[in-house]
């Protein structure tokens, strides 16, 4: 067995992994797409959030919680719902994973440092943390995804 098949068994082996983190992201995102008045909706739920998490964030964490989160809450909650959606997209078809596991791994550490708990406490948050780490830094695209078709036709090789 040559090396390039025992690395695209290898990243095939990632696939179950991909596509159910991809399919998280877009469930997350997609509820709150859905929800109707969405915008109006996810803001006042970001706010109570933060508002209700402000003493268990970390303390680095907080200034920019109250200085930026709370005075904008309506962009941010329009930039966490089409993110999740984007990253699911992006990691459940395996089109520049790396790239979309890095901005997941971004969205779900800003969400536990506004929570107040860390990446090595048992959870889901670092659950995702640590998937996201494997997708991006094993380029679990290129296991049946699109990254395997953009590498093989040489065209695109960034964040692939």
């Amino acid at each position: 067995m040559t090396s390039s098949k025992t690395h695209s068994v290898s990243v095939l082996c990632l696939l179950p992994l991909r596509l159910s983190v991809g399919v998280a992201f877009m469930v997350a995102g997609q509820g709150k797409i859905a929800a109707g008045n969405w915008g109006a909706a996810y803001e006042s739920a970001l706010l109570e959030f933060v508002s209700s998490n402000l003493e268990n964030a970390y303390a680095f964490y907080r200034p920019f919680l109250e200085s930026v989160i709370i005075p904008h809450a309506g962009k941010f909650a329009v930039l966490v719902a089409w993110g999740e959606i984007l990253v699911g997209v992006s990691i459940f078809l395996g089109l520049f994973t790396r790239f979309g596991a890095a901005v997941g791994i971004f969205m779900v550490l800003n969400y536990t440092f506004a929570l107040g708990v860390g990446v090595w406490v048992p959870g889901l948050e670092s659950l995702f943390i640590w998937s996201l780490f494997t997708l991006m830094v094993c380029s679990a695209g290129r296991g049946m995804g699109v990254d395997q078709v953009l590498r093989s036709r040489k065209r695109i090789k960034l964040f692939t």
